[in-house]
């Protein structure tokens, strides 16, 4: 074994080393994980958004008390060569259990003649039971929701027994749907003459043509905003992102204090395992060495330590979220977002300012090193 080997180092100290290198890999699964749950709010909300991405939805302005969409704005909506189809809808809404508390799920009432075109839309898939019938208050909930709020199928959502529950009416659970797209759905049929839905706003819901949903999301746009509120992906998407760029300057802001407190923290102890080094460096310019080739000995030796703390605490954070996410989240059909480049942008900092912080401790105090001193053991 090389005696001047990094790793001989390593082996020789492990007991030493071993409070820097986990305070490192902890600090990285700690900041880590403000991504991810951070993460995961953001995923949450704009799952909610991602339904505009296969239908907008134009919606009467209530705020000038229109309760339905203007008849010619129906016609210019189904006569656009860049929608494909139109439907009426009324859309409601239930609460759902998410990392961040509570939020609200849609669920669309159309017709039943809507129900296959918009599931071929969202690439939904009918997992459990059946469809709602026509005229009755059936509901089919998406899998995500059902899990969250653990529900069974032939349970009725009765908001006379919830406090929490805002539905106006009970709805009789009688299907699950799954797929990549958050969407229940309800009959129109019986959701329109219900006295629970009396005012409620009935909207348009326009699925674009394939590879036509900008050219679409542009003529909605320009529709009149005295008249309809259209929402589509690219505008609800913009505002979504607007609204938590704060989120991420709040979170930005703290894990940078968190750095440069661990950057000094390392810097201090790098300095103290310097002193106590003292002599071997001085040893080893006395018998020859060149200073520079010290100088890298050290910096690699600190440098490689906090790299590796860093690639550890990455691993364990994905394993520790693995785990949360199996026995916990899923099974409540929430759960946290993986590790994804988001989440480990807040990290990188780590290795870099440490890095820095002990190479500038380490070269300042090897430039003004004298050996003679060392080997006569003078102070």
């Amino acid at each position: 074994m090389n005696p001047l080997s990094v790793f001989t180092y390593y082996y020789r100290n492990l007991v030493k080393l071993t409070p820097m290198f986990l305070v490192l890999a902890l600090a990285v699964f700690g900041i880590s994980l403000t991504g991810v749950l951070t993460g995961s709010i953001s995923a949450s909300a704009v799952s909610k958004v991602e339904v505009y991405r296969g239908a907008a939805m134009i919606s009467p302005n209530t705020a000038e008390g229109y309760t339905d969409v203007d008849a010619n704005i129906k016609g210019d909506l189904a006569q656009n060569p860049n929608i494909a189809a139109t439907f009426p809808t009324i859309r409601f809404a239930t609460y759902m259990p998410t990392l961040a508390g509570q939020t609200s799920a849609h669920i669309y009432a159309v017709n039943q003649e809507a129900f296959p075109i918009l599931m071929q839309a969202f690439d939904l898939k009918l997992v459990q039971g059946r469809l709602p019938r026509t005229g009755t208050n059936q509901i089919a909930l998406h899998k995500s929701l059902m899990g969250a709020r653990g529900f069974r199928l032939g349970e009725v959502i009765d908001p006379a027994n919830d406090e929490q529950e805002f539905i106006p009416g009970k709805f009789e659970i009688v299907g699950v749907l799954d797929g990549p797209t958050q969407l229940s759905l309800a009959s129109l049929e019986f959701v329109s003459r219900s006295g629970d839905f009396r005012g409620r706003a009935r909207s348009v819901l326009a699925l674009p043509r394939v590879g036509a949903q900008a050219a679409a999301e542009y003529d909605i746009a320009k529709l009149d905003p005295a008249m309809v509120h259209p929402y589509t992906y690219s505008a609800e998407l913009a505002t979504f992102a607007k609204d938590f760029a704060s989120m991420d300057t709040i979170v930005w802001t703290i894990n940078s204090i968190v750095v440069l407190v661990l950057s000094l923290l390392a810097g201090l102890l790098n300095f103290i395992y310097f002193l106590d080094r003292s002599n071997e460096f001085g040893l080893l310019l006395g018998i020859g060495y060149a200073r520079s080739f010290v100088i890298r000995r050290a910096l690699l030796e600190a440098l490689l330590l906090t790299l590796m703390a860093w690639v550890f605490g990455i691993l364990f954070s994905q394993f520790i979220y693995g785990v949360l996410n199996a026995f916990i989240f899923e099974p409540r059909g929430v759960a946290l977002s993986v590790l994804n480049w988001r989440a480990l942008q807040f990290t990188i900092p780590i290795p870099i300012m440490v890095g820095l912080f002990s190479a500038a401790t380490v070269l300042w105090q090897l430039r003004k090193l004298d050996p003679m001193q060392m080997i006569e053991r003078r102070d």
